[in-house]
C-alpha cells in the first residue's frame, strides 16, 4: 500500500502553504517541461495528497522533479518540494501523466 508521507521522498520545500494557483506558476516559470496530476496519483511509492489537479514539473537537466503536494497536518497546506530524479522517475511521470503545453 502506498504511503501518504511525501517526507520519505527527502528533497527541498521551495514553497509552503501556498495556493495551487501558486504552485501551477511556479512550475510553469521554472521548468520547461510539466504534466497534470490528479489528485491520489502514486509516485515512487507515494500517494499525493491533492485537492485538485496540479502540475508537476521536470527539470531535465538537474534531474529534479517539482512535485507539488497538499499536508493535511494544521499548518503546512499545499506544498512544492523540489527532489532528486533517475531517468526512470522522468521517464514513468512522461508515460504516466498528460504533458501540458501553453
Amino acid at each position: 500500500m502506498a504511503s501518504r508521507c511525501v517526507n520519505n521522498l527527502g528533497g527541498q520545500v521551495l514553497l509552503m502553504d501556498v495556493t495551487p494557483e501558486q504552485v501551477n506558476d511556479y512550475v510553469r516559470k521554472h521548468c520547461k517541461e510539466y504534466y497534470e496530476m490528479p489528485p491520489g496519483f502514486i509516485f515512487k511509492d507515494i500517494r499525493m495528497l491533492l485537492k485538485s489537479p496540479m502540475l508537476v514539473g521536470l527539470q531535465n537537466r538537474k534531474k529534479r522533479v517539482l512535485l507539488p503536494f497538499t499536508k493535511p497536518c494544521p499548518g503546512y497546506g499545499t506544498m512544492l518540494y523540489e527532489i532528486a530524479a533517475k531517468e526512470a522517475d522522468l521517464d514513468f511521470i512522461r508515460s504516466s501523466l498528460v504533458k501540458v503545453s501553453e
